[in-house]
Formats: structure tokens, sequence, C-alpha cells
């Protein structure tokens, strides 16, 4: 185990604080700025700042943006969050949105919003029975939407095909894009066992593999994965303590290209912790967010850094963060509540 308090803070970091309640999502820019995309006041809103974290532009004033919640069995709610964002080169944005609306009965649509390089909407799509949760960018100039169905869209965000991703006990939780063209999920299997699926560039599935590493698995879960330099995966997410039935533990499983455990590591203490998204890797050094404690608990973000063979090199336990980003300038931003 190896844990530090985290004492080294950088003399004069870069910082800012924003109207926003809810910050969901942030790009960074061409121009070495940010989009940054959350809600303030019920209503949606997107920040664009500079590299030095000043705000350049807000817009708010979307028709899709307003957002409500009743009080009570029945009454109506609206709300969407922006999962992914992507910047095209003529300083363009695309933005995937994720819609819940109804009232005791609650619907799902995706939203896919062309915005200028001024935050300006210019065009705006609608896709029905779609909750997403993820999205990736195709080598055609095209879009994948992750979530209840992968869906591909082509660059003018016409649908090619979709196919169905919940079902025969398999709830994924993520996907990346794999180095042969296709893709790569991971999620929960029969809710207590982790998952990696391979698919080809047509979303249909080449292999499956779960992992199983005792008699009694229980809410076990692969929430993130990443492809290696030898085509193999790095999968984490959480496990069962051996030792106490209902307490979850980190884990890691490496794999080989076919998807067969090459080695795990799984490890915790006596709260319930689990690991949630790669934050940065160089293919020799990956850093982890994690987090300590359910809902409800008090709970602490971990931040790991592991090595190939899954060795801790540094860790450390802090207050609960909600997102901790990589700049491609190589330099970390926490995104964390102030009131």
């Amino acid at each position: 185990k190896k844990e530090t308090k985290n004492n080294n803070v950088i003399t004069d970091p870069l910082w800012s604080t924003y109207n926003l309640n809810y910050i969901h999502n942030v790009l960074f820019t061409n121009d070495n700025g940010t989009l940054i995309a959350g809600v303030y006041h019920h209503k949606y809103t997107f920040i664009k700042t500079n590299g030095s974290f000043n705000v350049v532009w807000t817009k708010n004033s979307y028709e899709w943006g307003n957002l409500f919640s009743g009080s009570g069995w029945g009454s109506s709610s609206y709300s969407i969050q922006i999962v992914k964002m992507f910047q095209r080169t003529d300083g363009t944005y695309v933005c995937i949105g994720s819609i819940m609306d109804g009232s005791d009965v609650m619907y799902y649509s995706t939203l896919v919003i062309e915005l200028n390089s001024k935050g300006e909407q210019v065009s705006k799509h609608e896709f029905k029975d779609l909750s997403t949760s993820n999205a990736l960018q195709t080598s055609d100039g095209g879009y994948v939407l992750f979530g209840s169905k992968l869906v591909k869209l082509d660059a003018k965000f016409n649908q090619q095909w979709e196919k169905n991703m919940i079902g025969n006990l398999y709830y994924p939780s993520q996907i990346i894009s794999t180095v042969d063209g296709g893709f790569a999920t991971t999620g929960s299997y029969n809710s207590d066992q982790a998952f990696l699926k391979k698919l080809d560039s047509k979303g249909d599935e080449i292999s499956s593999a779960t992992y199983k590493h005792s008699a009694f698995p229980f809410n076990e879960d692969g929430t993130d994965l990443i492809q290696l330099q030898d085509k193999g995966f790095l999968i984490i997410g959480r496990t069962r303590n051996m030792n106490q039935l209902y307490d979850t533990d980190y884990q890691i499983i490496s794999t080989d290209v076919k998807g067969d455990t090459l080695w795990t590591k799984r490890f915790g203490n006596s709260t319930n912790e689990w690991l949630d998204r790669f934050i940065s890797y160089n293919q020799t050094e990956f850093v982890i967010q994690g987090t300590s404690g359910y809902p409800g608990e008090i709970q602490k973000s971990i931040l790991l850094k592991i090595d190939l063979d899954g060795k801790i090199l540094d860790s450390c336990r802090v207050d609960k963060f909600p997102m901790m980003l990589y700049s491609p300038l190589k330099y970390y931003v926490k995104i964390q509540s102030i009131d």
C-alpha cells in the first residue's frame, strides 16, 4: 500500500470559479482553452475559456436547455446532460446530450447539437428511445453513440446502423475504439462479473469474456478500459472483498488481445471502494481516479498511479471531487464544487 497526503502542491496554480451549479463535461479546445458544459439556475450553459481559464463567452439560451423537475409522484421533469464534446478543425463543436423526460414514466432520447465557434446553435438532431453515456468519433468523420444502443452516424449525423447493447445479462458501462478499427466495451455481466467484449467496425461482436475470481462473485463490474501497446487491455472497476460479503474493493484486470486474463489485482480496506476511470496513461504509467464510500457516506476520491504490471507507484486519498482531467499541455485539472 502506497498512499500520501498529496502535499506536492503547485506554487501558483491556475484556477477560476464559474456561475455553474454542476459541471458535466470539459473539452480542451484547439486554442489551449476549454469548453465547459454544465447547468446554472436550471439552464444548460456552455462557457468558453482561454488558456488561463478566463471566460471568453457564455451561452445558455438554447430551446432544449430549460431544465425543470416537479415534486411528488407523477409530476413532470426534464433534464439533459452533455456526455461528450468534439471540436472540428474549423473551430465548430459537436455536442452529444442525453435527455430524460417524463413524469411517472420516463423517456430517453439523445440530442446531437452542432455549435459554431461562438457557441451559437447551427443544427440539432434528435434520436428517440436512446440513452447515451459516451460517444466516439470515427475515422470516416462520423460518430458512434454508446448507451442503451450502439448507433453509428455519418459526418452529417445520418444514422447508418444500430446495435442493441443491453441484453443476455450484459450491461455495458464504457466503450473505446480499438487499433483494428473496431470497439471494445466493458461493464457488468449478470450483475456480478466484469466483462470484455470486442466489436468490429459495424458493431458486431467478435469475442466476449467474463471474469469470475471465486465461486460466489458479487457486485463486480468493469467501469473503464484502455487498449495497450501489445493490443491487450486494462480493465478497472470493482470486486467483492472475499472477507466481507457486502464490501467492494478495487479491481484491475490485465488481458491479452483475446481477452484472456494475464493478471488481476484486487485490493482495498474496510470501506466500499471502486475505480471509476483512467485519467491519463502513456503505456508504462497509468493514473486512475476512484471512489471510497457509497453515496450517503462521507466519500473520498482516490488517485492511483500504477505501472504496466499493476504495481502502485503512488496514491492519495482526498476530499471527494467529481472530475479530474489531463490537458494536452501535460497538466492536470481538478474540478470541484466550492459550496
